[in-house]
């Protein structure tokens, strides 16, 4: 990709290349989201665990 195939003449390609701010708010929140209900499904097998004991 050269400097004319951006979108806004005069940015860099590798800046152009970036997402944008909101684009990563929302795959972050998805991660934390993800994260959560994994940490939760772990913490219910953990105590499923312990209380067989």
């Amino acid at each position: 990709m050269t400097d004319t195939e951006t979108d806004s003449p005069g940015r860099p390609v590798l800046l152009a290349a970036t997402p944008s701010a909101e684009r990563v708010e929302r795959w972050l929140r998805t991660l934390a989201l993800l994260a959560g209900a994994l940490g939760l499904l772990v913490g219910l097998f953990t105590l499923e665990l312990v209380v067989r004991l």
